[in-house]
């Protein structure tokens, strides 16, 4: 497994959890598969982006490239063709366009996906289950980060928490991974442990002039042993009786092994009732 170097401590037996609906638990526990998302379609416009301080060191920076360019064209008439090796005018890319370019083109290549960390969340139970009736209805994988870690250990990817920070103060980052470790402090409540997938090969192909390959699908599947890396699926704290029997029937249905692994929210009340 590759390592970001910028990876912050986390102990091997955090809880993480995934909250989804019933119907993406069903599919990837029987295809024994875990979805990845590109990064682009990811609704935060800052996912790739760089601090403040970054694009302000890049103004001494370019300014330098952009006096070269402004004295390569007055000399370079005074030579025969070809002699000088910078590109021609029409050849030449403004570097701050190209920046631009090769950091979204990067979040074109990238595909990630993003658990929690910690204790349960009755705030991400809401964010993330939307699709089987009233917001917060839906199921959790639960397990560690040892054994999720364990679980995709075959395949190229990077596994880091997230570091949550300000991005219009503070200083620029110093890996190429950072951009896609790193989010807002607002986002902070989310504690988010994030599996990351790098198709260096795409992104080669993807920032040719013309570009020389098509877009990545919106949503990567990898191999992933859901039966043998889940400690627990957790049901909401909004399940009801009806709900609960349809989940624990289906869940069943496509691997009789987690019938036992298949428990009420802690904060549902039919779990632990209110007392008063």
């Amino acid at each position: 497994m590759p390592a970001y170097r910028n990876r912050p401590l986390m102990d091997p037996d955090t809880p993480v959890w995934r909250y989804l609906s019933l119907d993406a638990l069903i599919a990837t526990v029987q295809d024994r598969q875990l979805r990845f998302t590109r990064v682009d379609t990811f609704a935060d416009p800052f996912e790739g982006s760089v601090p403040k301080q970054q694009i302000d060191d890049q103004v001494a920076l370019f300014a330098g490239a952009y006096q070269m360019r402004m004295m390569y064209g007055s000399v370079a008439a005074h030579y025969p063709a070809g002699a000088m090796s910078l590109p021609a005018w029409e050849d030449w890319e403004d570097p701050w366009v190209r920046m631009t370019r090769l950091r979204r083109a990067k979040t074109r290549s990238t595909h990630a996906c993003c658990w929690a960390a910690g204790d349960e969340s009755e705030a991400l139970w809401r964010l993330y289950c939307t699709n089987d009736g009233p917001p917060g209805l839906g199921v959790a994988l639960r397990t560690t980060l040892a054994q999720l870690e364990t679980a995709v250990a075959p395949h190229d990817l990077y596994v880091s928490p997230i570091t949550y920070r300000h991005y219009h103060n503070g200083p620029a980052f110093n890996d190429e991974l950072d951009s896609f470790m790193h989010k807002r402090k607002g986002f902070s409540a989310e504690n988010e442990v994030r599996l990351l997938k790098v198709d260096n090969a795409h992104f080669g192909a993807l920032i040719n002039k013309p570009p020389t390959t098509a877009e990545l699908p919106k949503h990567l599947f990898v191999n992933w042993p859901a039966a043998d890396a889940i400690t627990e699926i957790v049901l909401s704290p909004y399940a009801e009786e009806p709900f609960e029997q349809r989940a624990r029937s289906e869940i069943e249905a496509v691997d009789a092994s987690l019938r036992d692994r298949v428990i009420l929210s802690d904060l549902n009340p039919r779990r632990y009732a209110p007392g008063f």
